[in-house]
């Protein structure tokens, strides 16, 4: 092969890699689905409490730390562990309006499943935060109806991680409580290539073809 085809062999092929690798990389997304995919996932331990700003519990093989928090109201929270598992407001947060929950430590999970328990229909607005996730949230509404139980499943793929998943009621809905908590994926916390990573990645590729060049030039 003549070496000036090689040349431009090698660079298409280099500049090749790094494009597929970004690529890659961005291509990631958050699914939220009506219903229950319970596969990976465990349910949240919960500690008993009343009226506290923080409803605490455990998940998995190594009880990795949950926390729930309210920013209506009062933001005080009940939980009950007993039966479908409840977090309920407190006194003060009685008509429900926004919860949160994530692992302690900003660790990340890639499933959650949850029922919202409505005591009076409307929507509810999902907000994730995480690691790579495209536009740095995820946020859209779903409707909730206070006849019957309301099971989502939030579920990061192509190397997204979640971090936090507030729950706010919206168009006239209130919670009642959210119940039946399960996460998964939290065991290990994948590692995320910063951009100074895919820079030095680019780098090492693009030194590469310069020694194959000089290889082939003598």
């Amino acid at each position: 092969m003549p070496y000036e085809s090689l040349k431009k062999l090698v660079l298409a092929l280099t500049i090749f890699g790094i494009v597929s690798l970004a690529g890659g990389i961005a291509k990631a997304d958050i699914v939220v689905v009506t219903g229950v995919n319970n596969q990976g996932t465990d349910n949240v331990l919960l500690n008993p409490a009343t009226n506290v700003t923080t409803v605490t519990g455990v998940v998995g093989q190594n009880n990795l730390v949950v926390n729930f928090q309210s920013s209506s109201g009062s933001g005080l929270l009940n939980a009950n562990p007993s039966g479908q598992a409840t977090v309920s407001g407190g006194t003060g947060n009685t008509a429900l309006t926004q919860l949160s929950f994530g692992l302690a430590n900003n660790d990340t999970f890639t499933r959650a499943v949850f029922n919202i328990n409505a005591s009076t229909s409307g929507s509810v607005l999902i907000h994730v935060t995480g690691v790579n996730i495209t536009g740095a949230f995820f946020e859209d509404d779903f409707t909730v109806d206070a006849n019957g139980q309301n099971f989502f499943t939030v579920t990061a793929i192509n190397g997204q991680l979640i971090q936090t998943i507030s729950l706010t009621a919206i168009n006239g809905a209130v919670f009642q409580d959210v119940r039946q908590v399960r996460l998964g994926g939290g065991e290990v916390v994948a590692s995320v290539p910063e951009p100074t990573s895919m820079l030095l990645l680019g780098t090492g590729l693009v030194g590469v073809a310069a020694g194959l060049r000089r290889r082939f030039r003598k």
